[in-house]
């Protein structure tokens, strides 16, 4: 039973990071390259990982200050990345230049998406950090989730994308910023 458990908790986990992943699939459906999947979803992996386990050692001293402000981060990095790609999904693409839409090609925007889309790994490491359950399991589980989610959604998106052009990447911008919400809607005790 303790491995469904962590099975289930790290693919709930690893739900946010599918969606950014599939969105970012769309946007770059006509240049994804097996290099960058890998590596999006290695640096999403890694910080789910690293951020549970900052949790899972920190105990309840480190959840008790960040989860104040954990979700209004993670609203400001995915409504801005998800209005980018809005915004570009609408604008004309010019032949010579790159289209104004986020991609992931700079080390910031992969590093900003990572930390938004673990935050809520830290507060489920800091949660479970008070049970029983095994940390190497659940950082395990939690990391091969996270990498598989992310390499699906990207091949999902990139699908998508190319079969629905510029309408699937307006349409993953825009959930981004409804992830974003929902997130500091449920940090702020609305949803």
């Amino acid at each position: 039973m303790l491995i469904w458990s962590s099975l289930l908790v790290a693919l709930s986990l690893s739900m946010d990071n599918f969606a950014v992943t599939i969105a970012a699939g769309c946007a770059e459906h006509c240049r994804l390259r097996v290099r960058t999947v890998l590596g999006v979803s290695f640096a999403f992996a890694l910080a789910h990982f690293v951020m549970f386990s900052a949790g899972w050692v920190c105990g309840a001293q480190l959840g008790k200050h960040i989860d104040r402000f954990d979700h209004w981060i993670a609203f400001a990095v995915l409504a801005f990345i998800g209005g980018r790609m809005i915004k570009g999904a609408f604008e004309p693409v010019q032949a010579e230049a790159e289209p104004a839409v986020c991609r992931l090609n700079t080390p910031k925007t992969i590093l900003a998406l990572a930390v938004a889309t673990s935050l809520d790994a830290l507060l489920a490491g800091v949660g479970l950090s008070f049970t029983p359950a095994p940390f190497w399991l659940m950082t395990g589980a939690l990391a091969a989730c996270v990498l598989i989610t992310s390499c699906c959604g990207f091949w999902l998106g990139a699908q998508l994308g190319r079969r629905f052009g510029k309408i699937m990447e307006a349409l993953g911008g825009a959930a981004l910023v409804f992830i974003g919400l929902k997130l500091l809607l449920e940090g702020l005790g609305i949803w």
